[in-house]
């Protein structure tokens, strides 16, 4: 199974620091997974990906969405090119994990939150607070063994 992983990275970490957020590819990787991405929590990404020409930005890591299974996104900090990402792959008819902070919930776009259960979203997305990694990890073993069943 390869997963798309999202995390904010220009809008800095508000919310939930980089150190938190980095834990997510290892803990993924522990399921079993293969990511497609992981270099958002790197250090240094920010001035590597500045380098780089937006164009190439968004076709990379579209073809990294494309050749993904689904997508996880922890959404704590605020993001425009997350949304995109969760919106694209949304568009492609991928399945979609959204995690964050349970303590953080008020911060957490609404729009994005209510596309679990909207009646215009036809992929399955599943979005789910956590109050530390553990929880994370049960909400993310959930939702594999539901929309990514072993073949």
């Amino acid at each position: 199974m390869k997963i798309y992983f999202g995390c904010a990275m220009l809008g800095g970490y508000p919310n939930i620091p980089i150190e938190d957020l980095s834990q997510f590819p290892q803990l993924i990787r522990s399921l079993g997974c293969e990511l497609a991405s992981d270099h958002q929590t790197r250090r240094g990404v920010v001035e590597a990906e500045n380098k780089l020409q937006p164009v190439y930005i968004h076709d990379r890591d579209y073809s990294w969405l494309l050749e993904s299974d689904a997508g996880i996104f922890e959404i704590s900090n605020p993001s425009l090119g997350v949304g995109s990402e969760i919106s694209d792959m949304i568009h492609v008819g991928k399945p979609v994990l959204l995690l964050y902070r349970q303590e953080l919930e008020d911060k957490v776009s609404m729009y994005i939150r209510g596309k679990y259960g909207s009646k215009y979203v036809n992929s399955p997305v599943v979005c789910r607070p956590y109050k530390d990694m553990q929880a994370a990890k049960e909400h993310i073993s959930e939702f594999l063994r539901i929309y990514l069943k072993p073949v």
